[in-house]
């Protein structure tokens, strides 16, 4: 009971984190403050109800690993300061596992960074798919490439959450979270990339391995087991 009750408020704060990114593609403080201090309480009960301090090790642990990673990746530029919250958040709220499920990752928050990694891999075959009617006029490996990182669009059209990478020539394919968004020098066509809301692949990361566990591990096992 105390696992569902965690999850349904855990959705329900990760739902409201995903409007705000999807319509700002920022979240606000309050979306991983609400699920740390929900950690917290939770935490705080089991340790009173059972008289045993092993949750709170646990909680100590998850929030330790899950922020050394989110800050290494932050200080990088390679994840957003506020997802990076979130998942401090979500191991916060969920120190451990509560069923057993299908992974390989000791820490449930590490599980559901993988899911969301591999939800956003199917960005670039949407790229891809969207590209086809410019497959004809590629001309070397890296226009071929960036066919799976964005779409081509008027400088003139560039929304605030699209950042370019190309321009048909010359490309550049490492785009940091520091990207400049909705700027292109000059007119004509280029080629972007949107700022993609990472909440919500988060958010059915959550569930995911709440219900199953997650796709890494589903996969390592399937090959194991070939």
């Amino acid at each position: 009971m105390e696992f569902l009750i965690k999850l349904i408020l855990a959705l329900l704060v990760l739902f409201y984190a995903s409007l705000l990114d999807w319509r700002y593609r920022e979240i606000n403080d309050a979306s991983w403050l609400a699920l740390v201090l929900m950690g917290i309480v939770f935490v705080a009960v089991d340790v009173v109800r059972t008289g045993d301090n092993t949750p709170l090790l646990y909680f100590l642990i998850s929030v330790g690993v899950t922020s050394a990673l989110m800050f290494a990746l932050s200080y990088f530029n390679l994840l957003g300061g506020g997802d990076a919250k979130i998942f401090i958040g979500i191991a916060a709220l969920f120190p451990y596992y509560h069923r057993e499920v299908i992974t390989v990752f000791p820490i449930f928050s590490l599980s559901v960074f993988a899911n969301a990694i591999m939800l956003s891999l199917t960005l670039p075959v949407y790229f891809f798919l969207r590209n086809l009617p410019h497959l004809k006029q590629v001309k070397s490996a890296r226009q071929f490439y960036a066919l799976f990182l964005g779409y081509k669009k008027r400088a003139s059209e560039i929304k605030p959450y699209e950042a370019v990478y190309g321009n048909g020539e010359k490309f550049k394919f490492l785009l940091r979270t520091d990207a400049e968004l909705g700027k292109a020098e000059g007119e004509g066509e280029v080629w972007v990339t949107p700022a993609v809301p990472f909440v919500i692949p988060i958010t059915i990361g959550v569930l995911l391995s709440a219900l199953y566990g997650d796709v890494i591990s589903a996969l390592i096992l399937f090959l194991r087991g070939r």
